[in-house]
């Protein structure tokens, strides 16, 4: 696993390669313009629906960034990249650009995660983690029963890190299927150390044969200080380069 804190000179992943980004979304006013003038009609639309400026320029910013991202692999203007999307929603890019390649886009409060690969399914999810009381609550409604039992076993320094653990890959690999809330949060486990570590690489485990198959890697993200990411792409032997987005200059 490497980080790469500055950005590399070829954007073409080989077969058995995966890429992870981080951006910030809190940007410079002169840099959100730039990346809202990439944005289509749709996109602009729905960055407009949200009550609070904060949240619009966040969506705006983790939307242009995934643009600028994609522009550079596929050797074309991010404004002119288009979207096809899944009967759940799920983004993809237009067939006419390249249907090999596979990304995927997270953000929480400050912070975006995006994916890309060739040619495989790939999912990621990001969560800023906030003290709160209710974690067990919400691990016993949508967890399984093996991982509630894992959690509830941890000391309670370590829960919350865990819990955030758990949520994030089931995010990451619900992501990465495009099926969304179709496959129940609690009808699948992943895989957790036993030691109470977080460990960066772990297996994807089907719970009661309810979703065939285990050819699933799954990935612990630390993105950033006080953040939890998680990376689920289908295969195995992946070879994961973490990378830091910055604005390229003119």
């Amino acid at each position: 696993m490497s980080l790469t804190p500055a950005l590399p000179s070829s954007f073409q992943p080989a077969s058995d390669e995966v890429h992870t980004w981080c951006a910030s979304l809190d940007v410079s006013p002169e840099i959100s313009a730039r990346l809202y003038a990439t944005l289509m009609p749709d996109e602009r639309t729905r960055s407009a629906r949200f009550r609070f400026e904060r949240d619009q320029q966040r969506f705006i910013v983790a939307r242009g960034v995934l643009r600028d991202l994609l522009g550079r692999y596929l050797h074309t203007e991010p404004g002119w990249i288009r979207f096809v999307y899944n009967a759940f929603g799920k983004p993809s890019v237009s067939p006419e650009f390249d249907n090999r390649l596979a990304f995927n886009l997270s953000h929480s409060a400050g912070l975006a995660l995006i994916a890309i690969a060739r040619a495989s399914k790939v999912g990621v999810d990001v969560e800023y983690i906030r003290a709160q009381s209710d974690y067990a609550d919400i691990a016993r409604h949508f967890f399984s029963a093996t991982e509630v039992e894992y959690l509830i076993a941890l000391p309670s320094h370590l829960y919350a890190e865990a819990f955030f653990s758990c949520w994030t890959k089931k995010e990451a690999y619900l992501k990465a299927r495009g099926q969304g809330l179709a496959i129940p949060l609690n009808s699948f486990s992943v895989l957790l150390p036993t030691n109470g570590g977080l460990t960066a690489v772990d297996s994807y485990v089907p719970s009661k044969d309810r979703i065939p198959g285990n050819g699933w890697s799954l990935y612990t993200l630390r993105p950033a200080p006080g953040f939890a990411g998680a990376l689920a792409i289908e295969g195995s032997g992946w070879r994961l380069s973490q990378r830091q987005w910055t604005m390229p200059q003119d």
